[in-house]
């Protein structure tokens, strides 16, 4: 027998004890990648492993392409319970903890490697405690990807190459912000409505890493790609607080460990990926080029300094002291 956890059953769950439960707890999990993102792989891959760890105790149904609503709906639900498990953007999770915002700002990451050895540091303890409250907790810091700019127009190659370009960027104020330093016009557009927003035109351009590029198509509308790599944005995986407590220690321990093992699972996948997707992306006839990144650096240094003053700058110094020693 299966359930869904619910008001009624978190109590339930709360008053088991022992080694099995009565009845398997069934989670959901939802993101908003492709079936064929990477974000679906990892998701399965935990799904798998908690269920084998568990002894089937625990099972975990994934939910694709935001099956389970969009991004901001889904953090919220995520936050009062309505859903139980999400793979978010940190970026969006920013619109309730400003300071998520942090990883997201300008050239702050030059590789996955970096983010990886950062948040699973001190850091990523400090960000995980500016949760509290939220109704929610970051269980594991899985990988996104550091980003480049398509458009359909020319190869970009310098700042200026952005001026008056109307360029899609998620929700999240440092987004805005950066693009706006380099003269462009940033419009925030959900990224379920990104494909066609790029195809009507109301955005000319777009930044993503190459695992969304291609498996959205992206291509399709945005004939160039230039490999600016201007700002890592990643997946903090984020639970229900109530409905993680409700669940019996020994396997709220697998289900949270098992999260946490994921981020190194998903690190090394994204980093063997980003090849083949390189590759494919210009079988399939997109324009890539690479570009100088200091002048992009010069412009955008003034954003960093901007949020040091809106967003935790100790934090911040931490992560820039961290990756220079």
């Amino acid at each position: 027998m299966k359930f869904t956890i619910t008001a009624a059953s978190i109590a339930l769950v709360a008053a088991m004890t022992g080694s099995a439960l009565a009845e398997t707890i069934q989670l959901k999990l939802g993101h908003t990648g492709a079936p064929s993102h990477h974000y679906q792989t990892i998701s399965l891959q935990f799904a798998d492993l908690v269920k084998e760890r568990t002894d089937g105790n625990i099972e975990i149904q994934v939910f694709p392409a935001d099956q389970l609503g969009k991004q901001l709906e889904a953090v919220e639900g995520t936050m009062i319970g309505t859903q139980d498990i999400f793979l978010v953007s940190d970026t969006v999770l920013s619109n309730w903890v400003p300071d998520m915002g942090i990883l997201n700002l300008p050239f702050l990451f030059s590789s996955l490697d970096d983010v990886h050895e950062v948040l699973e540091g001190p850091v990523g303890d400090k960000l995980e405690a500016k949760m509290d409250g939220t109704g929610a907790e970051v269980i594991g810091w899985w990988m996104g990807g550091l980003r480049h700019v398509t458009n359909n127009e020319q190869p970009i190659t310098k700042p200026e190459d952005l001026a008056g370009v109307k360029i899609r960027v998620p929700e999240g104020e440092v987004f805005v912000e950066t693009f706006k330093a380099m003269g462009a016009n940033p419009v925030v557009i959900s990224f379920g409505e990104l494909y066609s927003a790029l195809q009507l035109g109301t955005a000319d351009a777009q930044e993503n890493p190459p695992a969304h590029i291609l498996t959205k198509k992206f291509y399709e509308v945005q004939a160039y790609t230039s490999r600016t790599g201007h700002i890592y944005l990643g997946s903090p995986l984020i639970m229900n607080k109530a409905k993680l407590e409700a669940i019996p220690e020994e396997y709220r321990k697998i289900l949270l460990d098992t999260a946490q093992e994921m981020a190194g699972v998903h690190l090394k996948m994204v980093n063997d990926l980003e090849n083949e997707q390189w590759a494919e992306l210009a079988k399939l006839g997109n324009k890539i080029n690479d570009v100088d990144t200091a002048p992009f650096k010069a412009a955008l240094t003034p954003v960093i300094e901007q949020f040091k003053g809106k967003l935790d700058a100790d934090i911040i110094e931490e992560i820039q002291t961290t990756l220079a020693n």
